[in-house]
C-alpha cells in the first residue's frame, strides 16, 4: 500500500496487490498479515484505528476478514507505559517472533515466504528462519508517486513447487 502525504486514514492498495493476492489463494496458498504500528504507542492513532484500518485493508486486497494478522503496536520508547511491554515489544520486526505466531496459526512450518519492503521485514524473516523476498521483486511493478511512503501488506505464503 501506498501512504500519500504519510497521513494514516489516507492509503490506497498498489496496483497488482490484490490480483497476485487471490491468485496465490486460489493455488491453495495461505496469505497473512504481520505488521508494526508504533503510532499507537506513541498515541498518534488508536488501537480502534488500527483495527479499522486493517479490517479496510483486508477488504481492499480482496482478502477474507478472517485472514490472520499479527499486529505489534509496543514500542521500547512508547508515549504510554502500557504500550513499552518487554514481551510484546519483543514481538516487534525485526523479530520474527509475529511470523512464528502467524506460521503456527495456519499451520505451516516449511516452505514459507515472507514479502515485506523494510529492512526489518529481512532481519525477521531471517529470524524467523524463512525466505525473504522484497516486495517489489514479489509483486508486479508499479510505479511510485512522489513521496512513496509505502505501508506493505506482508504475506506469509507457501511458493509454487517449481519456484527455487
Amino acid at each position: 500500500m501506498e501512504t500519500p502525504n504519510r497521513r494514516y486514514a489516507s492509503w490506497q492498495v498498489l496496483p497488482g496487490r490484490p490480483e497476485m493476492l487471490r491468485s496465490l489463494r486460489e493455488q491453495g496458498h495461505r496469505v497473512a498479515i504481520a505488521t508494526n504500528h508504533a503510532g499507537v504507542a506513541f498515541g498518534h492513532v488508536t488501537e480502534s484505528q488500527v483495527a479499522r484500518k486493517i479490517d479496510a485493508v483486508l477488504a481492499a486486497l480482496g482478502l477474507p476478514g478472517d485472514t490472520p494478522v499479527a499486529v505489534c503496536v509496543a514500542h521500547p520508547q512508547a508515549k504510554a507505559y502500557r504500550y513499552m511491554n518487554p514481551v510484546e515489544v519483543a514481538r516487534r520486526k525485526p523479530s520474527g517472533t509475529m511470523l512464528r505466531e502467524l506460521m503456527e496459526t495456519v499451520g505451516i512450518h516449511e516452505g514459507v515466504v515472507y514479502v515485506g519492503d523494510q529492512p526489518d521485514d529481512r532481519r525477521a524473516a531471517r529470524d524467523a528462519r524463512v525466505a525473504f523476498r522484497l516486495a517489489d521483486d514479489f509483486f508486479p511493478p508499479f510505479v511510485a508517486g512522489p513521496a512513496d511512503d509505502r505501508d506493505p501488506a506482508v504475506t506469509l505464503a507457501r511458493p509454487p513447487l517449481n519456484d527455487t
